[in-house]
């Protein structure tokens, strides 16, 4: 069954067919920073990591951050993708400090599938937020992961079981028929916005009666600052 687009998903078709892809020549995050992480830490060192950087941060299935936020930073990503898993622990690490910790922004993790191991980390995502802990499932999974693995070095119920998830209710959630529309919603996006590279982050800011919300896309490679800089732009237009 072929899922209609959301009112949000409209939203963002608009100005993905007016947006022009960013200038080209900011550096590579593959080149920059994957590359580093030849060896990943041990699953507990890292486990370790994620509560560190999310603890304290509400989250509601795969949104990280307050629900009332004024402003919403779509995060498009593939799991097994190393330049997605290079955005996870470099711009994305950063706007979670910077902005999503205190409640100006909330982030929402759209996985793109590309691959049947990608399927199974994004439902696994997925069943992982219907305990909360959804984006210490998909951070996880991109801290566990090299250049080279295609994904994380664990199995998605290793990654399950190491964060202390119900493994009988996250086996069961992984079966619920909404996930695999979710991942078409997302597919939709980015079959109307011909993302061609991932990560891409569509910044959003909050519906306002007199206007109609500020929308940015952000095509891959991104840099914290220019993200950073289109936050802050979206911030001032509900201030």
């Amino acid at each position: 069954m072929k899922l209609q687009l959301s009112v949000l998903s409209l939203g963002v078709a608009v100005a993905l067919m007016s947006a022009a892809p960013d200038a080209a020549g900011r550096p590579s995050l593959t080149s920059r920073h994957v590359a580093r992480q030849s060896v990943p830490p041990s699953l507990a060192a890292a486990v370790a990591a994620v509560r560190g950087e999310l603890r304290g941060i509400p989250q509601q299935g795969l949104v990280l951050g307050n629900s009332s936020a004024p402003v919403t930073v779509f995060e498009y990503a593939d799991l097994i993708s190393p330049p997605c898993a290079a955005a996870a622990g470099t711009v994305v690490a950063s706007v979670i400090k910077r902005f999503v910790r205190s409640g100006v922004v909330n982030v929402e993790f759209e996985p793109i599938v590309e691959s049947p191991v990608s399927e199974e980390l994004a439902l696994g995502a997925f069943a992982a937020g219907a305990q909360s802990l959804g984006w210490d499932y998909a951070q996880l999974a991109y801290i566990r992961s090299t250049a080279l693995s295609n994904g994380p070095l664990d199995s998605p119920g290793t990654l399950a079981g190491a964060l202390g998830l119900n493994l009988r209710l996250w086996g069961s959630a992984l079966r619920r028929p909404l996930w695999p529309h979710m991942i078409e919603k997302a597919a939709s996006v980015a079959l109307i916005g011909n993302f061609t590279a991932y990560p891409v982050f569509i910044v959003r800011s909050a519906a306002d009666v007199f206007a109609p919300p500020f929308i940015r896309v952000l095509r891959a490679p991104v840099t914290f600052a220019k993200l950073s800089a289109t936050i802050r732009t979206a911030v001032r237009t509900v201030g």
